[in-house]
């Protein structure tokens, strides 16, 4: 009892952080608990419901939402989980278990070169969400009162908010600030 619910509680930590719980809740509903794949797989499912509303509106009010791939990912996610849970239906808890533990080992090994890939760069560090909405509305208040130099220097955007900015600027002031953030 006592392993279910640390394992809970861990994966809502994780599943917060928008990770996925399921990496931590599914082995220790199988291998602590002795539950069968197909139930473990089950219970995450019926578990994500309420960990995913709690984190969702938590990011939410930071800002850290791109609105704008919400559509094609929702509409295709549905469509992906439809055709896996018809296959999971068929498949034994035996292949799950196999496809599951691949699938955790491929991403762990995508996840460490990732990690040594960014550990290496100078600056990778990603600006927030929230803090780009900020960043954003400063630029465009900056611009109507002529001030746009001030904020030519923002760190750690990424290549969609560089774009999304350079959107908002007066075409004399694109080339000073792609100057400035390519530097």
């Amino acid at each position: 009892m006592i392993a279910g619910l640390l394992a809970g509680f861990l994966s809502g930590i994780i599943s917060g952080m928008g990770i996925g719980g399921g990496a931590i809740l599914i082995p220790v509903l199988t291998m602590v608990l002795g539950m069968g794949q197909k139930e473990a797989q089950f219970i995450n499912l019926v578990y994500f419901i309420p960990t995913a509303v709690a984190a969702l509106y938590k990011h939410s009010r930071n800002g850290n939402i791109e609105k704008s791939v919400l559509k094609p990912l929702i509409i295709f996610g549905v469509a992906g989980s439809a055709a896996g849970a018809f296959l999971a239906s068929g498949a034994g808890d035996g292949a799950l278990r196999v496809l599951f533990g691949i699938f955790l080992g491929v991403m762990g090994i995508f996840e460490i070169i990732k990690g040594i890939r960014t550990k290496n760069k100078k600056g990778d560090e990603k600006m927030r969400i929230g803090d780009f909405i900020k960043l954003k509305e400063d630029f465009i208040k900056a611009d109507t009162e002529g001030k746009i130099d001030i904020y030519i220097n923002a760190d750690n955007l990424t290549q969609f908010q560089y774009r999304e900015l350079l959107k908002e600027f007066p075409l004399e002031a694109l080339g000073r600030l792609e100057m400035a953030l390519n530097g």
